[in-house]
């Protein structure tokens, strides 16, 4: 008989994740926040870091509310036992109606389509659901026009089974600290929301901003904060590291598996995109694109080995990734090596790979994938 084995958890590569760092930044965040609630962005498996322990220790730290980007996210944390109000910050489908009703899931109604289908099974399951209200002021992704919204909430507000219990939106340009656009972006929002008010249509939570907004704009906060990047120990622009004490929370570590030494004029990886340009030592690690390990970092990016930088060199291929260790005396296999982290006094994190790639901390960090076991650790 076929009997499976869990190959992952024995894997060199891991993700270390300091929950006492992640409760560090809850608490930094909500310092910034006087008079509103705190949502806990965990969408994208937590941002790579794991969504369920992430989530639950969010909670315990004195997050609010819990935000994903799928039902599935949201059901999954129900099933583990977590009660607190959970948004699906994107529009669902018709066909996850069901889902979100049965596990009580907060949904974003950005159509009148998906407001008479909530109703229909908030009906037919006998809740009343609570539903948020998006409103489209500039980002173009999703949202009520707000020119529609009088319009959308006469057909929709009275529907049974629905709660309106907030409105919000999303803006397109603060972590770029562009304050003209999303000043206007913010005003408009006012004055839809206003307009409502005034026709009878109430929606007791507004909120417009992520981490950005919690740290910079107080003004913003309104009565809810929707903080993503800033909970795993990032700001999402540079400008604001002076203004919040934030800790990296996840650490991504590996080993050296394989270690060769060449000639000059030795071809390297797949493609010989890497020629060595005299006797070199060359290293292998078991990471890869495969593993979220991005493919641009291919003779462009650094590791530390024995608390020096040393470069990756070659393509990067699915599993594997070559680096240059010539410098680097009295190496051997089995050595510790950090990609995201500290080693002795050397620090590369999330944000270096992301400038090196052209991209941002999200997508290097959430880029992670499964096969990388999470490793949950505290301090002290």
């Amino acid at each position: 008989m076929f009997q499976f084995v869990n190959t992952l958890a024995a894997s060199h590569t891991i993700a270390e994740v300091n929950l006492t760092a992640f409760r560090h930044n809850i608490i930094m965040v909500k310092k910034q926040l006087k008079n509103c609630m705190m949502m806990a962005v965990v969408k994208t498996n937590a941002y790579g870091h794991g969504i369920v322990p992430i989530a639950q220790e969010a909670i315990q730290a004195g997050a609010d509310r819990i935000g994903v980007t799928s039902v599935e996210e949201g059901s999954l944390l129900r099933q583990c036992g977590i009660h607190v109000p959970i948004h699906i910050l994107p529009p669902i489908t018709s066909s996850q109606a069901k889902d979100v009703v049965y596990h009580h899931l907060t949904a974003t109604i950005s159509s009148v389509d998906i407001a008479e289908t909530i109703s229909k099974m908030a009906v037919r399951q006998q809740k009343r659901m609570p539903v948020h209200l998006k409103l489209n002021t500039g980002l173009q992704r999703f949202g009520i026009e707000p020119n529609d919204a009088l319009s959308f909430c006469k057909a929709c507000y009275h529907l049974p089974g629905l709660s309106w219990e907030g409105i919000f939106t999303h803006f397109s340009s603060a972590d770029e600290g562009d304050w003209a656009t999303t000043e206007n972006q913010f005003h408009l929002f006012t004055q839809t929301t206003k307009k409502l008010h005034e026709a009878g249509y109430s929606f007791p939570v507004h909120h417009v901003g992520a981490s950005t907004i919690a740290i910079e704009r107080e003004d913003m906060h309104l009565d809810m904060v929707r903080t993503g990047i800033a909970l795993y120990g990032y700001t999402p622009d540079r400008r604001q590291d002076k203004l919040i004490s934030l800790n990296r929370v996840l650490s991504l570590k590996s080993k050296l598996i394989h270690i060769r030494s060449l000639p000059p004029g030795s071809s390297v990886g797949y493609g010989g995109e890497y020629v060595t340009k005299a006797n070199e030592k060359i290293g292998v690690l078991p990471i890869g694109h495969g593993d979220g390990f991005k493919r641009l970092l291919s003779n462009n990016g650094l590791v530390l080995v024995k608390g020096q930088c040393v470069p990756i060199i070659g393509t990067i291929s699915l599993d594997q990734t070559f680096v240059n260790l010539t410098a680097i005396p009295n190496v051997h296999e089995g050595d510790e090596v950090v990609i995201v982290g500290s080693q002795h006094e050397q620090i590369i994190s999330a944000r270096d790979i992301a400038d090196w790639i052209h991209s941002n901390i999200d997508e290097v960090l959430a880029s992670l994938m499964s096969r990388i076991k999470r490793v949950y650790v505290n301090d002290g």
